[in-house]
């Protein structure tokens, strides 16, 4: 019998074979004794989660290879849950995971290599979002500090190809084209890739959870991150500290409101703004898209395949107003993927 979940709102229709779950993540040669007992920690609260809503589920954790943790189990009974965040000694490394799932055989959540490496390159991402018409701050890639005419202020820098906010600090809002160069050679002395300049938009940044696949996708409720606390707009973006540092006054400062108090016409934008994205980024299974609003205008910021899936992250946040508790939440995804488990059944 497949897995049902329930919720407080209407069930998105799904529906799948019998399995069980691997919690598929990755382990660090240079993590600290905080990070292992982090990692470790997360994968407990999703294995309980599960449990309480009767899914199976076991853990593999993974270094250099993929592959040889995961012989013994079958592809036939066990839908992967792709946790795992690139590659020991090589950690933004998401693309080299999904081809070695797929040619075992396996389902797994999420995203394939060609979006988890679209979303990573930031200039690859306008592109496709240009491509589609979809809404995004005006920006040009540089690697090297030559400015070729840039002339809006403020612009924020920020590294091509980093993910989880690296980089972005208040020194990433810059005014001036003294200041632009100075912070375009340090993204590429410190991070070793190219450096993204865009229009800086100020204001309230919005989180815009979606779930689903093909024309079953469907926007979660969305989150709003206020700045106002903050009299200097250099301060008003989503640092590094502001996402992981709870100690930080970015972190404690930042409000966020879920779901959005959104008047309705502006609600069915970002709504349709999100859904675009997510199409045109071929994300899968579930995802997050970041914007800000410009004279009404919803301005794709960046996209997320494989979002942070943790208790306290932002996809959780807009599941649980939707009504999914943390296993419904995890349950749902892994049942989405369940549907590209193979048909094949045992000798």
């Amino acid at each position: 019998m497949a897995l049902k979940l329930k919720s407080q709102r209407t069930q998105p229709s799904v529906q799948s074979r019998p399995f069980k779950a691997i919690l598929l993540y990755s382990v660090m040669s240079d993590w600290t004794q905080d990070d292992t007992l982090l990692s470790e920690e997360c994968i407990t609260r999703m294995k309980r989660g599960l449990s309480v809503v009767g899914l199976e589920s076991t853990h593999v954790a993974i270094r250099k290879d993929v592959a040889g943790p995961l012989r013994g189990f079958d592809p036939r009974e066990y839908v992967i849950f792709n946790w795992a965040e690139g590659l020991d000694g090589a950690p933004n490394a998401y693309d080299a995971v999904p081809p070695v799932l797929e040619e075992m055989g396996f389902a797994y959540t999420g995203a394939d290599a060609w979006t988890l490496a679209a979303s990573l390159d930031k200039a690859y991402t306008k592109k496709i979002l240009l491509e589609n018409k979809i809404p995004t701050p005006v920006s040009k890639v540089y690697d090297r500090a030559v400015l070729n005419g840039w002339r809006r202020y403020p612009a924020l820098v920020k590294p091509a190809t980093e993910h989880c906010s690296f980089g972005i600090t208040r020194e990433a809002v810059v005014d001036n084209p003294q200041q632009l160069k100075d912070r375009i050679q340090y993204v590429i002395d410190t991070w070793k890739c190219p450096a993204l300049v865009e229009d800086f938009i100020d204001g309230t940044e919005f989180n815009v959870s979606v779930w689903g696949n093909g024309d079953e996708a469907q926007v979660l409720p969305i989150s709003a991150m206020d700045y106002s606390a903050f009299a200097d707009y250099h301060d008003r973006l989503c640092t590094f500290d502001a996402k992981w540092n709870p100690e930080s006054e970015a972190y404690r400062l930042t409000a966020v409101q879920c779901p959005a108090d959104l008047d309705k016409t502006l609600k069915r934008r970002i709504e349709r703004v999100a859904l675009a994205t997510y199409r045109a980024l071929k994300l899968r299974d579930y995802g997050r898209v970041d914007m800000r609003v410009r004279n009404g205008v919803p301005y794709v910021l960046d996209v997320n395949a494989n979002p942070d899936i943790t208790m306290e992250g932002g996809f959780a946040r807009s599941a649980r107003a939707a009504g999914y508790d943390y296993g419904q939440m995890t349950a749902h995804i892994l049942t989405l993927a369940a549907r590209r488990m193979p048909n094949g059944t045992k000798a």
